[in-house]
């Protein structure tokens, strides 16, 4: 399931890229898109800085 999670997020992530510049893409957009909690990405990851690597 984690690893399931890491790749929507970074599916969503390249997804967002495509319409507008990575400041102004939010965690909460992410997490709306997959499906799971802001609690969920910060389990995953530090910040939407920590996912881009």
């Amino acid at each position: 399931m984690s690893n399931l999670t890491k790749l929507a997020l970074e599916q969503s992530l390249k997804r967002f890229l495509l319409k507008k510049p990575l400041d102004k893409i939010t965690i909460k957009d992410l997490t709306d898109d997959v499906g799971i909690s802001r609690m969920s990405f910060y389990y995953h990851f530090k910040d939407i800085y920590d996912l881009v690597e």
